[in-house]
């Protein structure tokens, strides 16, 4: 039987399965059932973590994701990410227990160290894929990733001619579906080959703005573009930051916006910026380019205001409101302010 190893990204802190590792391991399961589909083919969907160790709930929750198999690679120098360990552990494990793909968050953790280990395994990387499918090529399955290229322009279906084939999938790219059987069996894996860690932690940082800007649970997102540019000012992002303490939402943003220093890069909604499931997401004075569609598209409700009747963005809109975003804020700003 084939397999698909789920590269799931742990909180090494709390001794938990990241939200994303559910993401993956649900898809990576789904890819089973198109795999027999298309070609009578049988995968199994092995969720594998580097860590000292994980909390019971966690593996009962990969399980229910749809993992068939929970491994733990488990070691002391695990407790602390360091990426050379990590790759090292990973394809140390990998070489006795082979797979035909590998899939991995596009996290900042995902993004240094997918590339260090498909570089040891001398296999190709698929990055920031928005889509993960089987097709039919000359009567054979091939595993098919798709991404934005171009600039976002164009979607891009990349298929790699060498084992495994690997991708990196960004957060809240797919959903979760819970109904598996749970079980609590971890096949528990301790490395032992890898070279001595030249890095040394120091200190650990907590990032206030990161947290601030953290859309992981956001119910109500509200976006700005550069729509919003006043007099080279900030006085229409300030206003749109103080009407979302009020109703308890959170701030994006557009690329441009923080290329040109409005806001913070950790605003940035979009390919190059974070990923949003929102369940009301309200863009003001967005075009709509693919970069930034790409990153809320999969938002439950999306209201957008721009004066421009044409935008690109209406297309992707469930209410389309043609009016000066700026004019908008500042009535809900009064509003809200009373």
């Amino acid at each position: 039987m084939k397999k698909i190893i789920v590269y799931c990204e742990a909180d090494l802190v709390n001794k938990k399965l990241e939200e994303v590792s559910f993401e993956l391991i649900s898809k990576a399961r789904s890819l089973t059932k198109t795999a027999l589909d298309l070609k009578n083919e049988e995968y199994q969907v092995e969720a594998v973590v580097l860590c000292d160790e994980i909390n019971e709930e966690s593996v009962k929750k990969a399980y229910k994701a749809g993992a068939h198999i929970f491994t733990l690679i488990k070691n002391d120098s695990l407790k602390v990410f360091y990426q050379t360990v990590f790759a090292q552990s990973f394809v140390e494990y990998f070489n006795q227990n082979k797979s035909d793909i590998i899939i991995f968050p596009a996290t900042p953790k995902g993004r240094i160290v997918a590339p260090r280990i498909t570089t040891s395994l001398d296999c190709g990387l698929v990055a920031d894929c928005t889509g993960l499918d089987f097709i039919v090529r000359d009567d054979k399955l091939m595993f098919a990733p798709t991404r934005p290229t171009f600039g976002s322009e164009l979607m891009a279906t990349i298929i790699s001619k060498t084992l495994p084939q690997c991708a990196t999938v960004r957060p809240k790219t797919f959903s979760i579906e819970f109904i598996y059987e749970e079980k609590n069996e971890i096949n528990i894996y301790e490395p032992v080959s890898y070279e001595e860690n030249r890095m040394k932690l120091v200190k650990t940082v907590l990032d206030n703005a990161q947290n601030e800007y953290d859309f992981t649970n956001a119910n109500i997102v509200l976006a700005c573009g550069y729509g919003l540019v006043h007099n080279k000012d900030r006085k229409y992002f300030e206003k749109l930051e103080k009407i979302a303490k009020l109703i308890g939402a959170k701030v994006g943003s557009t690329r441009k916006v923080v290329d040109l220093g409005y806001m913070p890069q950790a605003t940035q909604i979009g390919q190059t910026g974070s990923t949003v499931e929102a369940q009301i997401y309200v863009a003001f004075g967005i075009s709509g380019a693919l970069q930034h569609i790409s990153g809320m598209k999969n938002s439950k409700k999306i209201v957008a205001v721009n004066i421009d009747e044409d935008a690109e963005i209406f297309k992707y809109s469930d209410y389309k409101i043609v009016a000066n975003a700026k004019s908008i804020i500042d009535k809900l700003y009064d509003e809200l302010s009373k």
